[in-house]
């Protein structure tokens, strides 16, 4: 968490997306449009195409594993949801296919729960655009409050997320409290 949130007495919101077989599910007719999009055109394209046809995967969907350009593919397949996140105000960060959403705001603000509910709801219709969906299992929400005394009320609701606040999460790999103690995450680790 950003020093400065914690000096203005903010508190802050870590939402930790997880996609459903992300790499299976990229449509390549999107991506190549993307990629067109983007300039890469003519021979370039072509050559994309035929490296994302010319595999034993399903005949228009995913990006190879184990490859060095299919997790740079779905960083730019998912490129445009990253304007989906700042129109809502929120940061993020990318790691394959594991994305973390933030929020720093004012403890009294009363507007986080429909903020949050309105990103995700937009996320949601942007996955399902693109093919792609989230493992509702994985995905969770953190809240760091501004003083450990303060409360915060958060609840979301959107037609196919609604995750609850909890007061561990494991991101990558490290468990993260609510307190940022790592208390849980020596104990696993030991």
């Amino acid at each position: 968490m950003d020093s400065l949130v914690v000096d203005r007495a903010k508190s802050s919101v870590l939402i930790l997306l997880d996609f459903s077989a992300a790499s299976d599910t990229v449509s390549h007719h999107i991506l190549l449009s993307i990629l067109w999009n983007m300039g890469i055109t003519g021979h370039a394209h072509s050559w994309f195409q035929s490296y994302l046809t010319g595999r034993s995967s399903p005949p228009h969907h995913g990006v190879p594993q184990g490859s060095v350009l299919g997790p740079l593919l779905f960083a730019i397949y998912t490129t445009s949801l990253g304007q989906i996140i700042h129109s809502h105000g929120f940061s993020y960060h990318c790691y394959a296919d594991d994305t973390q959403l933030y929020l720093a705001f004012p403890p009294d603000d009363s507007t986080v729960s429909a903020r949050i509910s309105d990103c995700l709801s937009d996320i949601s219709a942007w996955m399902k655009a693109h093919h792609l969906q989230l493992n509702l299992s994985k995905t969770e929400l953190l809240v760091f409050p501004a003083k450990p005394t303060i409360q915060q009320d958060i609840s979301i609701c959107t037609d196919s997320l609604s995750p609850a606040p909890t007061s561990v999460v494991r991101n990558l790999g490290v468990m993260i409290d609510n307190q940022l103690t790592f208390t849980d995450h020596v104990a696993s680790v030991t």
